[in-house]
């Protein structure tokens, strides 16, 4: 089987659509899939990790600057790199939809496109929609094709390995995380309310990608802030998370392995599209949503990692409802799964 995967990821769009189709692209190829990717040149692209992976990538060209991609220009150029046709095309992008997708279909046999927006129309005969809402069986029908299936809620979560194996260990660490990129600088505001708190005694773990812009700002940070230790592009976050207490971060994929993982969370909305999710978790008790990355300060987050600390049954209670919103032995497997019977009903 043959599969290609259009995706891309930047400075301004972030890291987590190029993070979760390589968990599923690996998932793929261990069940005998060869997959290329197509990707757009960015400022913060991450190319590098699509290579260092073993996969082929096939670049479109850098958008001029203030450029507004277009559907059928960015599925013309697709064609243009393609000599074979796919089994299986994956897009996971919230700017292409329809358009890309009919047009992608004379290369492609199967589409499974991986949404949560539920706001344009889709081609495709697979959606995935990992995201938690109160309407998520309803939100999509007037996008969808009649026969498409729908995989909808954390049980599809596109989780790495590393996040389905059990590991007991004593959770004493705060864990910061705002996303690959954290354009707001979120980061370096935690940590200067950690310094603010004075709190001698507690482990922090910081991650932060590769291509955060404020690199070398949260490193002199972290290097000042005793008990602190400095991750850069870990791929070993579950482990982080298993060992830590509470989780200050963004919301987005992260919502999922910080559920399996049953660690509670403070959460920052750093894009629109993660809002109404978070605002459910949060009310079924699974985080605390703080607001949105504009509204944060340094003193907010002293005051709120401070109340949450403090509150060790309150953090029990939210770990317990949030490791129940996660199947243990279902995402990905599972979307491989329905993937390899689509394609098998194809071939009847």
């Amino acid at each position: 089987m043959r599969g290609l995967i259009r995706v891309d990821a930047s400075l301004r769009l972030g890291s987590g659509h190029l993070m979760r189709c390589l968990t599923l692209a690996k998932a793929l190829r261990q069940q005998g899939f060869q997959l290329d990717f197509i990707c757009r040149d960015a400022p913060g692209d991450l190319h590098a990790l699509v290579l260092n992976e073993g996969f082929t990538l096939l670049r479109l060209p850098l958008l001029p600057e203030q450029t507004k991609m277009d559907e059928q220009s960015d599925a013309a150029q697709s064609l243009a790199l393609l000599d074979q046709h796919y089994d299986l095309l994956i897009v996971d992008h919230y700017q292409l939809a329809a358009a890309y997708c009919s047009l992608l279909r004379q290369r492609c046999r199967v589409i499974l496109q991986i949404d949560d927006l539920a706001n344009r129309q889709l081609d495709c005969d697979l959606l995935l929609d990992q995201n938690l809402l109160p309407d998520s069986a309803s939100r999509y029908l007037p996008y969808l094709p009649r026969h498409c299936q729908t995989m909808l809620g954390p049980a599809f979560a596109l989780l790495r390995d590393e996040f389905y194996l059990s590991s007991e260990t004593k959770r004493e660490h705060l864990l910061i995380g705002f996303g690959g990129s954290d354009e707001q600088n979120l980061t370096s505001m935690a940590i200067l309310a950690l310094t603010r708190l004075k709190l001698s005694d507690l482990a922090a773990d910081i991650v932060i990608g590769a291509n955060n812009p404020w690199r070398a700002e949260v490193t002199q940070l972290v290097s000042s802030l005793p008990n602190a230790q400095l991750h850069v592009q870990c791929d070993y976050m579950a482990k982080l998370m298993r060992r830590a207490r509470l989780m200050l971060g963004s919301g987005g994929s992260s919502h999922w392995e910080r559920c399996i993982c049953h660690l509670p969370g403070l959460i920052v909305t750093v894009a629109e599209n993660q809002q109404a999710t978070t605002a459910y978790l949060d009310q079924l008790g699974a985080c605390i949503w703080l607001g949105q990355a504009a509204d944060m300060t340094v003193e907010g987050f002293a005051e709120q990692l401070n109340d949450s600390l403090s509150q060790p049954d309150r953090l029990t209670k939210m770990a317990q409802i949030a490791g129940s919103l996660v199947p243990a032995n279902a995402g990905t497997p599972a979307v491989v799964q329905k993937i390899i019977t689509r394609l098998r009903g194809k071939d009847v």
